[in-house]
């Protein structure tokens, strides 16, 4: 298979270097920043950067598909990028979070439905096979440690810039969900939503189950990245940490240690190599058929779902409450109607507006005025007649792909 890449960053250089492990081709760079040019020497060893010409992947005859990094471009850049990208249904793996916007993610979601493309996320911390036993013990408790009261993620970051804190929650949201069950309410405290610094930000998380959910950041230790994941029970505490301090290592160390207050347990689990299972979920997507088990074509549901958790943590800071988590698929019927919705709000500001200035025109202006003010009602209801009829677009839009189909 040959692959594109837009975009470079410590992940995109794990998975290139799993691709290239499976027999996969790079033939296409583009927005490479310049702190990863040597590592993606190792895989084109003439760096030959065309972020100019990133269109050209438009063309399915240039790459077979397009690993999406962080590189240097803009959230508004990389959004329109990947919308034109999902378009035209070229296969995408997009490292997680690619956009601080929840929209961008809709947006995507929607185009990938309707075209029917490949569209999957790289979270390296999700996706080992422990994970369905920890939602297990989260459902129907802990042989040793009984039931579980509290799911705490302590998040060890190198940066605690605002950008990189909210990337690492996103991920590990994605984790806790996994395994605690869908986010329903958030609740953030510690820093304003315009400091650089978000060291302390804590967030509270309930979903449909009893047990509370806890996200903070935590001190780092040295120049390290990783988390502690930890489940809080009835006669003690399982604590699963990962440790994904180097991006130039294929997999990262799982390890889970359970404590029952007797005696504690340290088992190292097996290594997750994160980056060769996306690839190889990605490359049996695109063949249809070359996997034993049933192909997943698009993981984007899952992180948009992350993402909507991290626009209720910003929105929770900004408005200082707890905030409801709205978890639903932007469709082309409900782009419409808030489409109409905010048009409809514009009519009737601006026929109160004219209505007012009409009165005032008939009161100054005399008999000519006066002349005026009699057309009022009739343009207004003609306009107010012409939004009512456009509520009937979809139903026709409906008809129409059902005929299409019936054909």
């Amino acid at each position: 298979m040959k692959l594109a890449v837009l975009g470079s960053d410590p992940d995109i250089l794990r998975l290139l270097a799993a691709a290239a492990a499976q027999g996969h081709e790079l033939v296409w760079l583009g927005d490479v920043r310049p702190t990863d040019e040597r590592a993606m020497a190792r895989f084109i060893p003439r760096l030959d950067d065309r972020r100019a010409q990133w269109e050209l992947l438009l063309d399915r005859n240039i790459a077979d598909a397009v690993l999406v990094g962080r590189g240097t471009a803009g959230d508004e850049l990389r959004g329109e990028q990947l919308k034109r990208l999902a378009t035209e249904a070229v296969p995408l793996l997009v490292v997680h979070p690619t956009t601080e916007s929840v929209l961008t993610y809709y947006e995507l979601d929607m185009v990938r439905r309707e075209t029917g493309g490949v569209l999957h996320h790289f979270n390296p911390v999700a996706g080992h096979p422990i994970i369905p036993t920890l939602a297990e013990w989260m459902r129907d408790g802990h042989p040793s440690i009984g039931e579980i009261h509290q799911l705490t993620c302590e998040r060890r970051a190198v940066s605690t810039q605002r950008a990189n804190v909210l990337q690492l929650l996103a991920r590990d949201v994605e984790l806790m969900a996994a395994v605690a069950g869908p986010i329903r309410r958030v609740s953030a405290i510690g820093p304003g939503v315009r400091d650089a610094s978000f060291a302390s930000l804590q967030v509270q998380m309930t979903t449909d189950g009893p047990a509370s959910l806890r996200w903070a950041v935590g001190s780092p230790v040295g120049s390290a990245n990783g988390l502690q994941l930890s489940l809080v029970g009835e006669r003690g505490t399982l604590v699963l940490r990962v440790s994904d301090d180097s991006p130039s290592s294929e997999a990262d160390e799982w390890q889970l240690e359970t404590s029952d207050g007797t005696e504690t347990d340290t088992q190292q689990l097996t290594q997750h190599h994160a980056s060769h299972v996306a690839i190889e979920q990605f490359a049996a997507a695109i063949l249809q058929g070359s996997a034993t088990e049933e192909v997943v074509v698009s993981t984007w549901d899952t992180a948009t779902r992350a993402m909507e958790v991290v626009d209720a943590v910003d929105l929770s800071l900004q408005k200082g409450r707890t905030i409801d988590v709205h978890q639903q698929q932007l469709t082309e019927r409900l782009a419409f109607r808030g489409t109409m919705a905010a048009l409809g709000c514009g009519l009737l500001l601006v026929g109160f507006a004219v209505t007012v200035f009409m009165t005032v025109l008939a009161g100054v202006g005399g008999r000519a005025g006066q002349m005026v003010v009699p057309a009022l009602p009739m343009v207004l209801l003609i306009v107010l007649s012409l939004f009512l009829l456009l509520q009937a677009v979809p139903l026709l839009a409906s008809k129409t792909k059902k005929r299409r189909n019936g054909n």
